[in-house]
């Protein structure tokens, strides 16, 4: 960074410098603040306007979808395919968001005299990460205009040309002040934002630790925190499982994002009577994983920084040191104006792992074998980053009891495929608090008026 505070834009693919930006200043910040007031006045009922900016996002996505899906490749790490299907999903929680417009009464007379209106709780402050920088944007802008609620996003440092030429893209589709961009990663400037007296509701997805630090700041400023945090998901295997479909389903869990992603698989259990055959196959299909730049194709992209590949690296040779196992080679740290790779790496860890404790945020994955059901249910009902946990068995509808004992946020049963517009997504413990996505996601930001017409 220079005097002139001018971000460098380095590439995964590459290791190289490619672009720059330039943060907002706190000026800039103050004037985004002043318009909250005005524009929850504007969007306080009046369900039209709400639509209008739903759809002109939506229009925005469309318009601008060429210039994102080379952005998401080149700033970001991911593969071509991911990028594109994550403009999709981006719009489809426009998308949902504008039929829920359609489908729920904001006023209800629930007995004679007695009127209640639901209305946004004020204006909103989304922070978001960069591992899906579209799709991680409109996933809380929606709700919030759905609901009333005026905006301002504050994305990563380490996604911030998608996220202003996603912006650009809505100013050209007419989306006004109602949906406002905060260009900074200074910790300062976000702590004067969340503390403004007309911020009413912050929205985080990021690490546990920072989460818990805005919370408390919320809590103490008399506002609403809604958080997305750590997850450390276990893929379990049961000994009547189709050990072909869960290894397929694993590797491609995995691989998306290259394991950047909260409700990636970080530990998996094998039945032991299983555990042979479903670890040699894993190990096989690990083999013929190909790794490198996400705009080169192959199967397996970079993380985003350097830094993050080394710490990767840090782990898999501390666990060994620790008595775990390496399964594939050694990884390694990554070399000047390289790549940020890092190979799928599998690690045979015993009962007490490392892992337990760890969330790897990358293509890291730890797995072993267990021998009763009820002992691993058990101990997985008290995983504190209990955000996504995924099952394979044969017998499906012998698990489903169980489901509300387990206290994991989603789980997919012979599916990874948790996560959706229409669905709530969020965690138990440490994995945050609150729901994103459908109804439950938009009720977030919502707050009730209670009013009784007397005679």
């Amino acid at each position: 960074m220079g005097a002139d505070m001018t971000r460098v834009v380095v590439s995964p693919n590459d290791g190289r410098a490619f672009a720059h930006w330039r943060p907002d200043a706190p000026a800039d910040a103050e004037r985004q603040l002043q318009h909250l007031a005005p524009k929850r006045r504007a969007l306080v009922g009046d369900c039209q306007l709400r639509r209008q900016i739903l759809e002109g996002c939506i229009k925005g996505l469309r318009s601008a979808r060429s210039e994102l899906v080379a952005l998401v490749v080149r700033e970001v790490g991911k593969k071509p395919g991911e990028a594109d299907a994550e403009i999709d999903y981006a719009i489809s929680f426009l998308d949902h968001c504008r039929a829920l417009l359609d489908n729920i009464a904001f006023e209800q007379t629930i007995a004679p005299g007695r009127l209640v209106t639901d209305v946004g709780l004020g204006g909103a402050f989304l922070i978001c990460p960069f591992n899906d920088p579209v799709a991680g944007l409109t996933r809380k802008i929606a709700p919030a205009i759905a609901a009333g609620c005026p905006v301002i996003v504050k994305p990563s440092s380490l996604a911030m040309l998608c996220a202003r030429a996603m912006f650009r893209a809505f100013r050209q589709a007419g989306v006004g002040n109602e949906v406002q961009l905060l260009a900074t990663g200074d910790p300062e400037l976000v702590g004067r934002v969340l503390r403004h007296d007309e911020v009413d509701i912050v929205s985080f997805t990021g690490s546990t630790a920072v989460g818990r630090e805005l919370a408390a700041a919320c809590a103490a400023g008399g506002k609403k925190a809604v958080t997305e945090l750590g997850g450390n998901c276990p893929f379990a295997v049961f000994s009547d499982a189709d050990v072909d479909r869960a290894v397929r389903d694993l590797l491609d869990r995995k691989l998306k994002a290259a394991g950047q992603a909260c409700s990636s698989v970080n530990r998996v259990f094998v039945e032991e009577g299983i555990y042979p055959a479903f670890r040699e196959r894993l190990l096989e299909c690990v083999a013929a994983v190909t790794a490198g730049p996400s705009d080169l194709g192959g199967d397996l992209g970079p993380v985003r920084t350097r830094e993050a590949a080394d710490a990767l690296v840090d782990v898999a040779l501390r666990v060994r040191e620790d008595g775990e196992r390496l399964l594939t080679p050694e990884p390694h740290k990554v070399g000047d104006n390289s790549p940020f790779v890092f190979p799928l790496t599998v690690v045979e860890s015993d009962r007490d792992s490392f892992f337990d404790r760890y969330e790897t945020f990358g293509p890291l994955l730890s797995i072993r074998p267990f021998s009763r059901r009820e002992d691993l249910l058990a101990r997985l009902s008290c995983e504190r980053h209990a955000l996504a946990a995924y099952f394979y068995t044969g017998a499906p509808d012998a698990l489903q009891p169980h489901l509300g004992e387990i206290r994991f946020g989603s789980i997919g049963i012979n599916s990874t495929a948790v996560q959706g517009a229409e669905v709530p997504t969020g965690g138990f413990r440490d994995a945050g608090i609150g729901r994103e996505g459908g109804i439950w996601g938009m009720r977030e930001f919502l707050t009730t008026v209670n009013c009784r017409l007397g005679a």
